[in-house]
């Protein structure tokens, strides 16, 4: 089954509702940001700028939950249903994700919608996947937010492009109704999103490599610690053998690198106001080095925007170990 602590990543909070901290914003956090990511999938109208801050009304919110997919900061949260069933869940079973609150099987997990699956997230959980592991679309043709099934295909498509025929995709779409979707030729319930490659073996692993610094201390209500994709595709990569290289360089092509030049200074503009803690500045031997960790990037860009010197570039994809922290700049 699913790491647990992976899984207290994937979807935080523990209401029904979706959440919305303004403080943790890029917008609240440094003035000149000009992050769109949630008003750009809330179909609903919950979501509005105001002057330069977002404003959120919960009353207008559909708990699509894409908000909470797309914001770099966890600034929008939501419920944890499905936490129990996961851990329950027999390793060599199939697992069925659905918005379903009944249970129909011992490997059913309620997730409060499909919305609340990013790119990053579904990466993760295919390269955790025992087996195959099927969203179920059947309530999405007639729900209100049938609009994430579009946002769901984009995603399995980008994931796909990515793994480009090096492996198999274990994520596959369970549904009645396939109408603008693929379709099974069999004409059978269970219809796939078939994508070329080979099956992924067995893990072989339970336990994820989250680390303690990663959990909030109740004194700090904003510690920098890593967001819900970063902190998924940490546990992946974390947990996947070495000799699985199709597989992680999948993986790696979520995680995020920055970059300094000759003008960076090693002031402490950049880190102190990273959110995640993957840029770090120390003193040593009477010089400074400016040093980050891919591992916790969020990619929210706050570190380029906030450089006076434009010193840093931030770009998706990263080689080597994301865990390990390499020097940058001294």
């Amino acid at each position: 089954m699913l790491p647990q602590p992976l899984i207290e990543k994937l979807l935080s909070g523990s209401t029904g509702k979706i959440q919305f901290e303004t403080a943790r914003c890029l917008r609240s956090r440094f003035n000149k940001n000009r992050c769109m990511h949630c008003l750009a999938v809330c179909h609903g109208g919950a979501i509005e700028l105001q002057g330069r801050q977002i404003v959120f009304d919960v009353e207008k919110c559909t708990n699509c939950m894409q908000c909470t997919a797309v914001c770099p900061n966890d600034a929008f949260t939501g419920p944890t249903d499905f936490l129990a069933d996961l851990q329950l869940l027999p390793k060599q079973e199939e697992m069925v994700l659905s918005c379903k609150k009944e249970r129909h099987a011992q490997n059913h997990i309620a997730i409060p919608c499909i919305g609340s699956l990013s790119e990053p997230i579904l990466a993760s959980i295919n390269a955790l996947a025992q087996k195959d592991c099927f969203i179920d679309i059947s309530q999405c043709f007639e729900c209100t937010n049938g609009h994430c099934r579009k946002t769901l295909h984009n995603n399995m498509q980008n994931l796909a492009n990515k793994i480009n025929g090096k492996t198999i995709i274990r994520l596959k779409y369970l549904s009645t109704n396939q109408s603008g979707l693929p379709a099974d030729p069999k004409g059978t319930k269970r219809s796939f999103l078939k994508l070329v490659g080979k099956t992924i073996a067995d893990l072989g692993k339970e336990a994820a490599n989250c680390k303690s610094e990663n959990l909030v201390n109740p004194k700090n209500r904003h510690p920098k610690a890593q967001m819900r994709n970063a902190a998924a595709l940490h546990s992946a990569f974390s947990i996947m053998p070495d000799e699985r290289l199709h597989e992680k360089e999948t993986l790696l092509s979520y995680f995020f690198s920055v970059k300094a030049n000759e003008q960076c200074d090693c002031c402490p503009a950049c880190t102190g106001m990273c959110p995640t803690g993957a840029l770090k500045r120390k003193k040593e031997n009477a010089g400074k080095y400016l040093s980050f960790t891919s591992a916790k990037c969020s990619g929210c860009g706050l570190c380029v925007q906030f450089c006076r010197k434009n010193a840093l570039t931030l770009h998706s994809g990263f080689a080597g170990d994301p865990t390990i922290r390499q020097i940058i700049s001294q």
